[in-house]
């Protein structure tokens, strides 16, 4: 699906609000995505709940999204870019001089906003209930190439090879880490967590060193 401007709109977003009151809308939709995914998890979201919540009719969720996937996708959406933005401020003030480094950053700012942000935990789709796999998916690739992205223009660090299937297993090993970590305590398992920052500078200095070597 395309905009009237020729840019692909994202999957499940129907259309994007041009006016102020349609924005907000749709925001408070998101809004009331994210409070629901906290309470109760994606397989128990519906699409009337989040209009219910958000105190608009169930028509005007549907002429923005086409179901709860679109609004899971679009809230996930939303997290990343969240997160790109701290990254970013954090970027400015501390700069990396490895993927290491820069992992672990990355890594320190989910886990503030795992504990700040509500729905940004669950919105990743994998602790709560039957996962979606394509839904998954597509969160997960566009989170690495946007990080990819992130620490070769602003961090000025060298492209990593194979940068999908490297940032997906980093991904996808931090995630398991914070939900062990949270599932032992309800601010996070300290102990847990440094583990988690360990393993992520020990994995990229080792993809590291393996470069070099070849």
């Amino acid at each position: 699906m395309f905009t009237r401007e020729g840019t692909a709109m994202p999957p499940g977003v129907r259309r994007r609000p041009t006016q102020r009151r349609s924005a907000d809308r749709f925001e408070r939709l998101l809004d009331a995505c994210a409070e629901l995914l906290a309470e109760s998890g994606y397989e128990a979201l519906t699409t009337r709940d989040v209009a219910r919540r958000a105190g608009v009719p169930i028509g005007t969720l549907y002429q923005f999204f086409d179901g709860k996937q679109g609004l899971a996708h679009e809230l996930a959406m939303r997290n990343l870019e969240i997160l790109l933005a701290r990254l970013h401020d954090r970027l400015a003030a501390e700069p990396v001089r490895t993927w290491a480094d820069a992992a672990v950053l990355g890594y320190e700012e989910s886990l503030a906003l795992r504990r700040t942000v509500t729905g940004f935990f669950v919105a990743d789709f994998r602790d709560t209930g039957p996962v979606d796999t394509d839904l998954v998916r597509r969160i997960d690739a566009e989170m690495a190439g946007r990080l990819h992205e992130l620490g070769t223009r602003e961090a000025g660090l060298p492209p990593l090879p194979d940068h999908e299937r490297v940032l997906l297993v980093a991904i996808n090993a931090s995630d398991g880490l914070l939900r062990l970590a949270f599932q032992t305590a309800e601010d996070g398992d300290p102990a847990v967590i440094a583990l988690g920052a360990r393993m992520l500078r020990a994995y990229f200095t080792d993809l590291a060193g393996s470069d070099r070597s070849t």
